[in-house]
């Protein structure tokens, strides 16, 4: 299938930019005041993984720990905060002995429970979150999301960023971006297979279109995402699984691209896949399609019961692991990854006082395929 050089994708193009050349473009002058004025700040890191169902509330502690120690300026959480679909064993070994939880029981206390094991770790810190496929299982809906996490959707940074773009009086959404020295910072919402919708994708090209402004002095873009765009190494299990997922996802790689085409340095982070894989678009299709492709990886190992690698997976990648990656934030606007490990030891120096040390050690070493 093409993209880029052949009839489907002009289609594609038309199509795509028809339906958003019909709703009315964002302002962005105030924002791009503000982001003009930004000068080049120091070297700074931040961290990002996803997927901490299952395990979670043993390994997010020794996550928040270590983040916290290298004084990270934000930790970025890309989705599936528990299975919903059926207990997570991290939290069952936590209830009383004898408990019986039923199902809707469990799905009640779910969201609650990611907020009190998980999300309280990182104290101050802040925490910024994207909505994963397990925030769709029924009964949850975008709606229940945007209403349940409101107060990470209402960060200070982010009222500020939509005050800035004149979209602080359009409702709240699960894809949100922020703009810090230079670096524009995207969440992208694909956790359901409407989406992208055109109401995210016109949302986006303003954001994209802002940042490739003269004088936005946006240097850098990282988009966040739950389930990678297609034609990755990971596409197994990605944007690729329906038809408006590879459609969307195709079009939205190829903004990006442009954007790097365009000299900004544009990175593309994802989750979904419980492992870590560097260098993802790096494939036969991206390669014959876009020339130099765009610097991506998959980093879902924050808890999830952990999968075997692809077999095109880049030779660094790694499973049966937990952790997390850290960007290192560079003046110019380059970003340096690193993979950052949790061990046995980590998760029971961070753990719950009712955390069974026996629970820690069978995620640790037999939550994987």
């Amino acid at each position: 299938m093409s993209l880029t050089r052949e009839p489907r994708y002009a289609d594609c193009m038309f199509r795509m930019r028809f339906t958003l050349a019909l709703v009315p473009l964002v302002p962005f002058a105030l924002a791009s005041a503000m982001s003009a004025a930004q000068t080049p700040a120091p070297s700074w890191s931040f961290a990002v993984s996803g997927d901490s169902r299952n395990c979670g509330d043993f390994v997010m502690p020794a996550i928040a720990s270590k983040v916290k120690a290298e004084k990270d300026a934000f930790y970025w959480h890309l989705g599936d905060f528990r299975a919903m679909s059926g207990p997570d064993q991290d939290l069952v070994s936590m209830l009383p002995a004898g408990t019986q939880l039923s199902k809707g029981d469990y799905q009640l206390r779910a969201w609650d429970d990611f907020l009190a094991h998980q999300m309280t770790s990182f104290d101050q810190l802040p925490v910024f979150l994207g909505r994963g496929n397990h925030e769709n299982v029924s009964p949850m809906t975008r709606d229940t999301y945007i209403a349940k996490f409101t107060g990470f959707l209402n960060r200070p940074e982010l009222v500020a960023q939509r005050k800035a773009d004149g979209t602080d009086s359009a409702p709240l959404a699960p894809w949100y971006h922020f703009v810090r020295d230079g670096v524009d910072f995207i969440t992208l919402d694909n956790a359901s297979h409407d989406e992208f919708s055109d109401n995210q994708l016109h949302w986006l090209r303003a954001v994209i279109d802002h940042d490739l402004a003269p004088n936005s002095g946006v240097r850098a873009i990282v988009a966040g995402m739950h389930e990678a765009l297609p034609h990755s190494t990971g596409s197994e299990h990605a944007m690729d699984d329906w038809e408006l997922g590879q459609r969307s996802g195709e079009l939205v790689y190829n903004w990006f691209y442009d954007a790097q085409a365009a000299g900004k340095h544009v990175y593309l982070i994802a989750s979904h896949s419980h492992y870590y894989s560097p260098n993802i678009f790096n494939t036969p299709y991206w390669k014959q399609h876009t020339g130099q492709v765009v610097p991506g990886m998959i980093i879902g190992t924050a808890g999830a019961h952990r999968y075997q690698l692809p077999r095109d997976a880049d030779k660094s990648a790694k499973t049966h692991i937990y952790g997390y990656v850290q960007g290192t934030v560079h003046p110019d606007g380059a970003i340096d990854f690193s993979l950052h490990e949790v061990d046995e030891n980590d998760l029971i120096h961070a753990k719950w006082p009712n955390a069974p040390l026996d629970a820690i050690h069978e995620c640790y070493v037999n939550n994987f395929d």
